[in-house]
């Protein structure tokens, strides 16, 4: 656990504090081990944090804040840290790809993220389901207006795990939750109209092991 209170970060040199940096420093310097994909990922992250210019992107320090801010909102349902807030909860590795995945942006259009998908590998019983649904709650609030996400499993049972924890965030959640709506169908953000939905691919479980995340 990163066990960090965010403050506000104004400048990049002020982001250099913040656990998903100091996760990519780490990695990358080796204070952490990992393997040599992340190792790739993390230098790559730390260089174009200060090439951001040649590549025509910028870390959106602006939606980072408004990240640690809601975090700090958001309680843990369960789990070795239950009770506590998400922002002093998450690890390095979980902080790191909530900012790589949706904090870049484009220097030319500012409302258009550096990529459009990200892939997370991660063990089982490593959180993977908690951390998808921490994303799907930010968008549903900080995201535009009328947003539709869904996930997507083979079957329906599947998709909902993510729904569910969601549902557990933000029920203990009581200075976020009076902004959601929850049903059996779907979940609704109340100040953006923006809809989760989970879905199936098929009425058959041909393989439950695999999840996937889209945001429209």
């Amino acid at each position: 656990m990163s066990n960090v209170e965010l403050n506000s970060y104004d400048t990049l040199d002020d982001f250099k504090q913040h656990p998903a940096y100091l996760y990519a420093k780490h990695v990358a310097d080796g204070t952490l081990v990992s393997n040599k994909d992340i190792i790739i990922v993390c230098k790559n992250f730390l260089y174009d944090i200060d090439h951001q210019d040649e590549k025509e992107i910028f870390l959106d320090l602006d939606f980072i804040n408004e990240i640690s801010t809601f975090t700090d909102f958001l309680i843990m349902p369960n789990g070795v840290a239950v009770g506590k807030t998400v922002q002093e909860s998450l690890a390095g590795f979980q902080w790191f790809f909530i900012i790589n995945a949706l904090c870049w942006k484009r220097a030319d259009n500012h409302d258009k993220r550096r990529y459009e998908s990200s892939v997370l590998l991660i063990g089982r019983k490593n959180g993977k389901t908690f951390l998808i649904a921490l994303v799907f709650v930010i968008l549903l609030l900080l995201e535009p207006e009328f947003s539709n996400f869904f996930s997507v499993a083979p079957d329906l049972e599947l998709s909902t795990l993510i729904k569910d924890e969601m549902s557990k965030l933000i029920s203990v959640s009581p200075l976020a939750s009076k902004y959601f709506k929850i049903n059996k169908a779907e979940i609704t953000c109340l100040l953006t109209k923006s809809v989760f939905k989970p879905l199936a691919t098929s009425k058959n479980r041909m393989d439950g092991k695999q999840q996937v995340a889209v945001i429209k």
